[in-house]
């Protein structure tokens, strides 16, 4: 799993940040690319307020994700079709880097 810091830093000076943006384009190309992820042409909407129970429209995901941001702790993408990794598997993989 890649770094998704980016997911919490929707906003900087008033305008939606160029690596937020660049961020749900590539969480709505995952999510679309996975046909178990899809309903008659619409996904689970990860925002805030739907908590990916609603399903939607791809262009109204990226309106909900980018007036209202992502579901807290939402890193790991496992409604949208990602495995499960949970924090001892990434610690460990964290440990063996810094020890490369």
């Amino acid at each position: 799993m890649d770094d998704r810091s980016w997911m919490y830093r929707r906003r900087r000076d008033g305008h939606i940040c160029p690596e937020f943006i660049a961020g749900v384009r590539r969480f709505i190309n995952f999510a679309f690319s996975i046909d178990e992820n899809i309903s008659r042409g619409k996904i689970r909407c990860p925002c805030v307020r739907c908590k990916n129970q609603k399903f939607l429209m791809e262009e109204d995901v990226y309106k909900h994700l980018f007036s209202r941001g992502f579901l807290p702790d939402y890193e790991n993408w496992t409604v949208h079709g990602e495995p499960y990794v949970s924090e001892p598997i990434i610690a460990l993989y964290i440990f063996k880097l810094m020890n490369l």
